[in-house]
């Protein structure tokens, strides 16, 4: 049975899938060493008009600022893999961000996800993530 071009499809955002919802899940479980894991050792987490983390340790680093002080949750979601082959691909996602304070969870911003990830090892990493806030 040959690999077919919805095969490689399939697999490439499954895998694409699987690193954005890991690290949703990380970031707002505070667990940076994961965080730092799911980029490529070079990795470039960016966040618009924010900050630049290169390589894991500054994203670990970078990340540790904004481990969560009270119940947080980013969903992810539209996400759309642009382009690919089998060893790289891009994607883009929406992203809402909520925080739960004494009268609830409420929507703290809205957002969206650029990526490119590499597939090493079998798994899929991110080379650089842009995350940007929408006014």
């Amino acid at each position: 049975m040959s690999t077919t071009s919805a095969d490689i499809e399939a697999l490439v955002a499954a895998g694409v899938q699987a690193a954005i919802g890991a690290y949703a899940q990380a970031l707002d479980a505070g667990r940076t060493d994961d965080i730092a894991e799911l980029f490529a050792p070079d990795g470039v987490a960016e966040i618009a008009g924010m900050a630049t983390f290169e390589g894991r340790d500054a994203i670990r680093k970078g990340f540790a600022a904004f481990a969560p002080a009270q119940p947080q949750l980013h969903l992810v979601a539209n996400t759309v893999v642009t382009s690919f082959t089998e060893e790289e691909a891009t994607a883009v996602s929406n992203l809402a961000f909520f925080q739960r304070g004494e009268s609830g969870w409420a929507v703290q911003l809205v957002g969206r996800y650029d990526d490119t990830l590499r597939r090493t090892g079998g798994k899929w990493l991110f080379q650089h993530r842009v995350t940007t806030f929408l006014p």
